[in-house]
């Protein structure tokens, strides 16, 4: 008899739905042949003994498919706009032989331009029946032949295979190491070694099902609005055989797609004549104003750039790269680049030599170009003017650059 039941294990979700042989169950594995012989004696008149006669029937029995038992992946936090991730599902099967299992996702969103785009991945997963009762303390299990001795396996299960003895019982997990066929066109068994002992003992018609990780890639979409937004995915796995048969995700996988918010505001002031000017900020002891400043020729000016990623939501912001031209009618004072790479409140001096290792270098070619590496991590190491790494900011970070030059 099949029933149609429901489980559902902790946060990851392992969920089922569709047909599924009653817990515990017995079931004689698929393809396994049963021959039924009849004997018919008889004497002559006389009461002579004559030979027996005999007549045999041979019957398969059925893959009966089932709904495999599932391990559906964690929710992701964070993960980027416009990026395939990979997703791991443990699948192991409950049937009573092989089938292949077909993942399909729907996603609902939230915030996001259009649904994750989702690859649907397939398994094809072994299993059987056991034949003879086992014993804890033994590393074999017998089990019904499947008709072909030529193929190393049974019923789908081969060497190397993770196998689950009474999936849907206690689940005890083991790593197949041998497969004996030479009794199978006679016996009608085959006898499949483990690596460990079993640790339990498991009766006649106990069912084995195969197990493997299923990895299925899941490509974000864009943010809407804002720093965040989210895919909720629900998964079903169905058999191939009957795709009514199914299992199918009770509790979304979210992914949390954040996006960087990075905002750059640039400050002045006079450093030979201080002079007040508007919308200040003050570093250090030292304060800037976003307007409103003036200096005469020959008055040094610092330049003070701040990228921030503020949003305690946003997603890290990488490879930041700060061009500064310098501006006609001043020159650029060497040796005055410093920098806090993620607004820890320390500058520290930079080198602006071309490839000099550090996170600074000056393009003097025109009027000079200025390129900072910010962030934490970044620098000028790779080869040529402009090429270095910039680095990376997380959410509430943020990297301050400083600088000066001269009014011609």
């Amino acid at each position: 008899m099949m029933i149609k039941r429901k489980l559902v294990l902790g946060a990851a979700a392992l969920a089922m739905a569709g047909l599924l042989p009653a817990l515990g169950q017995a079931m004689t594995a698929s393809n396994t042949r049963i021959t039924n012989t009849v004997t018919v004696n008889y004497a002559d008149a006389a009461g002579t003994a004559q030979t027996a006669l005999e007549a045999s029937v041979q019957i398969s029995v059925n893959l009966v498919p089932s709904a495999p038992l599932v391990v559906f992946p964690a929710n992701q936090d964070f993960t980027a706009e416009n990026t395939s991730y990979n997703l791991t599902y443990i699948i192991t099967a409950t049937a009573n032989g092989p089938d292949t299992y077909v993942l399909g996702t729907v996603d609902t969103r939230n915030n996001m331009d259009d649904d994750a785009a989702a690859t649907t991945p397939s398994v094809t997963l072994g299993a059987t029946s056991i034949a003879s009762p086992a014993s804890a303390g033994q590393n074999t299990l017998v089990v019904p032949f499947d008709g072909n001795d030529s193929d190393s396996a049974v019923n789908g299960i081969q060497v190397g295979d993770t196998i689950v003895i009474d999936p849907t019982g206690v689940a005890e997990v083991a790593v197949v190491t041998a497969i004996d066929e030479s009794n199978g066109p006679l016996g009608n068994t085959v006898t499949i070694t483990v690596a460990d002992p079993l640790v339990n003992s498991f009766a006649y018609g106990i069912m084995i099902g195969e197990r493997q990780e299923v990895t299925q890639v899941i490509t974000t979409d864009s943010v809407t609005a804002g720093v965040t937004g989210t895919h909720s995915l629900i998964t079903t796995v169905s058999s191939q055989t009957d795709n009514g048969i199914f299992i199918e995700q009770t509790t979304a996988t979210v992914l949390t797609v954040r996006r960087p918010g990075l905002t750059v505001n640039k400050y002045v002031r006079n450093v030979t004549t201080p002079v007040s000017g508007a919308d200040a900020i003050t570093l250090s002891g030292n304060t800037w104003y976003a307007s409103g400043v003036s200096g005469n020729p020959a008055d040094v000016m610092e330049y003070l750039i701040v990228v921030s990623n503020s949003d305690p939501d946003a997603g890290n912001a990488t490879g930041i790269v700060i061009v500064d031209p310098i501006p006609q009618f001043t020159t650029f004072v060497s040796g005055t680049v410093s920098l806090d790479a993620t607004g820890t409140g320390t500058f520290v001096s930079q080198g602006d030599d071309v490839d000099s290792g550090s996170a600074a270098e000056f393009d003097a070619s025109g009027n000079g170009v200025l390129y900072v590496y910010a962030g934490l991590g970044g620098d000028d190491s790779e080869p040529g003017v402009g090429n270095g790494e910039g680095g990376v900011l997380a959410a509430g970070e943020s990297s301050r650059v400083v600088f000066r030059v001269t009014i011609d």
